[in-house]
């Protein structure tokens, strides 16, 4: 469950991000393309979007640079369009400082060769955690596993005691290290995964410096649908089946315009003429 939470709380946000991006920007251009082109593996397009100078590499500000534009971008809407767009501009906010958040911990995770820079093989592991989504992709058998790993008295229930427990435990940070590297091998080792997987169930109490009942109860209240204080597998389920449908959903829109865009290179965010304010993506 740990595994999900850190995936939605910074690959999902990125994506959403990035799909932000596309969707402000697709309609500048939409006439010189009737259709989109042909789909592109998801990492391969998130490479050409973020690569900003074209250098074949991504680096952590070029990330940081698409957000703060972004924050640029839905700024105007403030005071203007209404509650709902009010509502539409604070959503957005709220998303990009997760995203803000979650971006160097997901940055660092993917840059298998500590570079300080993503290349398009390393952002080709986005691609495979895409497919690991699909039936038989290997991600739900992962859940399962985690969810296991963590449920020390196998009552199909993840308490709050299990979930500190098993963020102080060896052995446990072990087997789910070892789990998660068998589907996806971003270091050389299981070892190498330690100090992620740690950091996921750390993030359930809020990625604070202390992970004590009081936040990681709260933590929980995200998915304990029931109010119980337990995290049940059928929660878990559910959550996990949003999440994985939200995913796809923005991946789609991301292959389909993104190589559109990357070729533009930019585009011209000032309506009242000149130069302006350029988006480059």
């Amino acid at each position: 469950m740990s595994i999900t939470r850190c995936a939605s709380s910074s690959i999902l946000p990125l994506l959403l991000a990035v799909a932000a991006i596309i969707i402000s920007s697709s309609s500048v251009h939409s006439q010189q393309f009737q259709q989109p082109p042909p789909s592109q593996p998801l990492g391969d397009v998130l490479f050409q979007l973020l690569d900003k100078d074209k250098n074949q590499k991504v680096t952590l500000d070029e990330v940081n640079a698409q957000l703060n534009m972004l924050e640029m971008m839905f700024n105007p809407v403030e005071g203007g369009g209404g509650d709902s767009g009010n509502d539409e501009a604070n959503e957005y906010k709220q998303l990009l400082s997760g995203v803000k958040s979650a971006a160097p911990t997901l940055f660092n995770l993917l840059d298998v060769n500590n570079n300080q820079s993503l290349s398009k093989s390393e952002l080709a592991h986005v691609t495979k955690f895409e497919k690991a989504l699909k039936k038989g992709g290997g991600m739900r058998e992962l859940l399962r596993d985690v969810f296991s790993i963590l449920d020390e008295n196998a009552d199909e229930l993840l308490s709050v005691e299990e979930i500190m427990d098993g963020s102080a435990n060896d052995q446990v940070i072990t087997k789910l290290s070892t789990r998660v590297h068998e589907l996806f091998p971003l270091r050389s080792d299981s070892d190498e995964l330690k100090d992620f997987v740690t950091s996921s169930i750390e993030s359930i109490a809020g990625g604070g410096a202390v992970v004590d009942k009081e936040s990681v109860a709260k933590g929980m209240k995200w998915v304990d649908d029931d109010g119980d204080g337990h995290i049940s597998k059928k929660e878990v389920a559910k959550y996990y089946n949003l999440a994985g449908k939200k995913f796809v959903e923005i991946s789609k829109t991301i292959k389909q315009l993104g190589p559109m865009l990357a070729m533009f290179g930019g585009m011209d965010m000032n309506g009242g003429g000149g130069d302006g304010f350029k988006m480059d993506l």
